[in-house]
């Protein structure tokens, strides 16, 4: 046998004359009302805030990047569940739903990772209703889970069952850590908003935590990529106007892992009130009208597609 001395029935030709095939099928069939006898297993159907929170940052960078409107229609479908099952009426996350029951109180992962899919749905979609509770999400965050004295993020909130530490996740295994998603999401978010402070918490994170990172880098690849979004120059794409398609497309023709843009017209007017600074950013003779900035400098405002590709393409 090959498991253990016994025979697990496999098909290893997918080329088989039509009779063996009939065959094959009939032994499947009859193997199969047999196997039906014996006790299922259990099958781990919970949804987990955390889970969903990875996969809808996944679809909407899917849905971004190849210009899959079904991939960021998922992303948000799942992203609308989650804000329906799993938030308490004080707005508190929680982490797992099954049968029509939500419980636990969310942990840091499942904030960290739902931010980013919020954030991704936000440079997708350019909604700010997922801006809006990516930041809000993010004012839990630090309410709940941030260590006032040394720094970093606990891995429970202070409103959870407290047991005997508080230990503080960095390593990324399977799943990044909440912490080195958390740094990631600070920076990103200091720059569609303006709040600067958010900057300093994932330096003070860099510095907390770089002993882990000397000891086995290896094991902290997205603590890395915060790290090296922190150092890239600080490039952000404001558009505004109410065509502004075109520009975006070009945004979208190449990887670029250290911009950020925003999508500033009528449609989204609610912008604004959480990147108040995005006001003074006008569209020139009316047309569609895009802005580069770097290091808090920005260029002269662009209208013309061609000149917007060629600015891009200096960055």
């Amino acid at each position: 046998g090959n498991f253990e001395g016994l025979n697990i029935p496999n098909l290893i030709k997918y080329t088989i004359p039509g009779e063996e095939i009939e065959l094959i099928e009939t032994c499947r069939k009859k193997l199969f009302e047999h196997r039906k006898k014996r006790i299922h297993p259990h099958k781990d159907d919970k949804i987990l805030t955390s889970w969903n929170g990875l996969m809808i940052a996944a679809l909407a960078i899917g849905g971004r990047i190849l210009n899959c409107e079904k991939y960021t229609e998922a992303s948000e479908k799942a992203a609308s569940f989650i804000f329906s099952k799993l938030v308490k009426n004080d707005g508190r996350l929680l982490a797992r739903y099954r049968d029509g029951e939500a419980g636990i109180l969310a942990y840091v992962d499942d904030y960290a990772f739902l931010i980013w899919g919020l954030i991704e749905l936000y440079e997708t979609t350019y909604k700010p209703i997922y801006l809006k509770r990516a930041i809000k999400l993010n004012d839990d965050l630090l309410k709940h889970f941030w260590d006032n004295e040394s720094g970093g993020l606990f891995f429970y909130g202070s409103d959870g069952e407290q047991l005997i530490t508080r230990p503080k996740e960095i390593y990324d295994g399977a799943t990044p850590s909440g912490n080195s998603v958390s740094a990631l999401n600070f920076l990103r978010l200091a720059r569609f908003t303006g709040q600067h402070q958010l900057e300093e918490k994932a330096y003070n994170m860099f510095k907390l935590f770089r002993a882990n990172l000397s000891r086995f880098a290896r094991g902290h690849t997205f603590f890395l990529t915060a790290m090296l979004f922190s150092q890239a120059k600080s490039r952000e794409v404001v558009l505004v106007g109410e065509d502004t398609k075109k520009m975006i497309d070009i945004i979208r023709e190449e990887f670029r892992p250290f911009t950020i843009s925003m999508s500033y017209s009528k449609e989204n007017k609610g912008l604004e009130e959480l990147a108040p600074f995005i006001a003074n950013y006008k569209p020139i003779e009316g047309r569609a009208t895009a802005y580069i900035c770097e290091n808090f400098s920005c260029q002269a405002p662009i209208t013309d597609f061609t000149d917007f590709k060629e600015a891009l393409s200096k960055m």
